[in-house]
Parts: C-alpha cells; sequence; structure tokens
C-alpha cells in the first residue's frame, strides 16, 4: 500500500490512509512521525486496533504515560485517585459496564471540564508529548473531538504581544479548574497556585520544528508576577482569541478510527452528546519530557479525566 497523507481544510490535521498500524514499517512511521510534526494532528480511519495493539502503536512516540483513575464509594462519591491502568476508558460507561445516563454523577460531572480546551497533563511537571485515541462505541450525533491549533495563534499575534508573551510562566491546575465549574465537590482557592499543579513557559517551543507556540487551556489558571485577576482575563483572552478558524479541526468520529495529536502544540475538547447514548473510547498517553527551567511546585498531582 501507498501512504498517503492528506491535510484538512484548517491549519492542523491530516488523515493517513493506505496504512495498517498494526503492521507498521520503518518507512511509514518515518512518514507518520514527518505528518505528526507538521499537522499536529494525524486521523488514521477504519484501524480496528485491540488494546495490545493501541499501545504498541503509542510505543513508536516514546513511553506510556501512567494515568490515575478516580475511585468511587458505594453513595457514588469519589473518594480519592490512584495509579491506573495504561489504557484508560474515556465514557459515560463505568468499569462495570454500567452506562451512565445522569448528568449530576460524579463521573460525568468530573468529565465536564472536557467540554473546555485543554492539554493532556498540562498540570504535571511534564506535561504529555503525545495521545492516542480510538473509537469502540458513539453516539448517533454530538461527541465529537475538535482541536486548536497554538502555533497558528502565536503566529496571529502582534510583534509586541510575542514579545511580551514569551517570558511569562503560567501555574496550570486541574484541581482548581475542576473547582471553577463546579466539575468537583472542591472550593477553589483565591490563589490557584495553593492548589496541585505545575508551571509551565506561556511559549514553548517545540523541540523538532522549532516552531513557537502558546501552552495555554483550561488548566492554565495564574501567571507568576502577575495579580491572578489580571493573569485570568489575559489567559481567558489568548484563549478566546486563539480557538478559531481557520485554526480548528473537528472530528466526527467513526468507530474503529484512532487519532493521535501533539499536546505540545495543540488544544482539544469534547462537544457535548445526549448522555441516553454510549461514547467509548480508549486512551493512551504518551510522556513529555522535562521542560528547561521548569520549576513545578512539590505537590501531589490530581488523576486526569481529560478526552
Amino acid at each position: 500500500m501507498t501512504i498517503r497523507v492528506t491535510p484538512t481544510h484548517g491549519t492542523l490535521g491530516a488523515e493517513v490512509s493506505g496504512v495498517s498500524l498494526r503492521q507498521l514499517e520503518d518507512t511509514s512511521l518515518a512518514t507518520i512521525e514527518d505528518a505528526f510534526n507538521e499537522y499536529g494532528v494525524l486521523v488514521f480511519p477504519d484501524q480496528q486496533l485491540t488494546q495490545g495493539e493501541q499501545v504498541e502503536f503509542a510505543l513508536r512516540f516514546g513511553k506510556i504515560e501512567i494515568n490515575g483513575e478516580y475511585t468511587l464509594s458505594a453513595r457514588n462519591e469519589v473518594t480519592g485517585f490512584g495509579p491506573g491502568p495504561v489504557i484508560v476508558q474515556v465514557s459515560n460507561v463505568d468499569p462495570n459496564g454500567v452506562h451512565i445516563k445522569d448528568a449530576n454523577h460524579p463521573l460525568t460531572r468530573l468529565r465536564v471540564g472536557n467540554e473546555g480546551w485543554h492539554s493532556d497533563s498540562s498540570f504535571k511537571p511534564h506535561a504529555a508529548k503525545a495521545s492516542i485515541l480510538a473509537a469502540q462505541e458513539l453516539p448517533t450525533k454530538g461527541g465529537n473531538t475538535e482541536f486548536a491549533d497554538m502555533r497558528a495563534a502565536f503566529d496571529a499575534l502582534t510583534d509586541d504581544e510575542k514579545l511580551f508573551l514569551r517570558p511569562l510562566r503560567a501555574w496550570h491546575s486541574i484541581r482548581y479548574s475542576n473547582a471553577s465549574i463546579g466539575a468537583s465537590e472542591e472550593e477553589p482557592t483565591d490563589d490557584p497556585r495553593e492548589m496541585p499543579g505545575a508551571e509551565h513557559a506561556l511559549v514553548h517551543t517545540h523541540p523538532v520544528t522549532g516552531r513557537p507556540s502558546l501552552f495555554i487551556g483550561r488548566h492554565a489558571c495564574a501567571i507568576r508576577g502577575m495579580e491572578i485577576d489580571v493573569a485570568q482575563d489575559l489567559l481567558a483572552r489568548l484563549l478566546a482569541d486563539a480557538c478559531r478558524p481557520p485554526r480548528i479541526y473537528s472530528h466526527k468520529w467513526r468507530v474503529g478510527d484512532v487519532l493521535v495529536w501533539d499536546n505540545r502544540c495543540v488544544l482539544h475538547r469534547v462537544t457535548p452528546w445526549d448522555l441516553a447514548e454510549r461514547r467509548v473510547l480508549r486512551h493512551v498517553r504518551v510522556a513529555g519530557e522535562s521542560e528547561e527551567g521548569a520549576a513545578p511546585k512539590p505537590q501531589p498531582v490530581a488523576a486526569s479525566t481529560d478526552i
């Protein structure tokens, strides 16, 4: 088969055809890596990967990040989190196969935050490099995964804005972002930096392409040396301006689809769907490397419910 890479009409994203991810040759892998670095989001239709094959594909991009997993009490209250499996099921079906239709269920509330733009594991000292998502069951409408190009968003800034933003460092906390939108029982603190998280440069330089990009999203909640309200206004404005066409790609899932995206320069979110319908996807995350100059606080890190 001849591998084909077909770009979307936006500034990011491409569909890759003519390749089987379960029988990936080195020459095809090189083409995929080049496309990954160029387009940020790759769509592989009709792959139908097993769990093991999905992990094997993820390992082509680096080491696997072990996600956390929330635990529930008998009263359906979130009681804590701990190490989870390599593959995380992202769905409205619980580990026992029970279809969750209640919008007030604690796991549903936790995942509401995924409707906001974010980058996987930005709240950890080492933010994720890549994410691989595979579709198993899908609703008849809604439940798309959308992506936003933070490279193009940076390019669209004025020279003065780029100069101002480059030295800034932002605090990312999923605990704060979830508390702020009522996705958990926790109350947000007045200073987000008092809640577990990690600090990252607001402008990243891609280690392969050298392209600068904004590193923002819903977990970014404070900026070093800046008043909290001023920082949050700035972050909200940057996010609203960044996540607009033509810097957007919205993927309508088909069973068997596999998507891989670069968390270092791409944000994503899920669109709402009717909880009366099942939506089941398998998620594997590739760990990132340490950021030069980062200064994360020595605090425990919350488990992720990112999609």
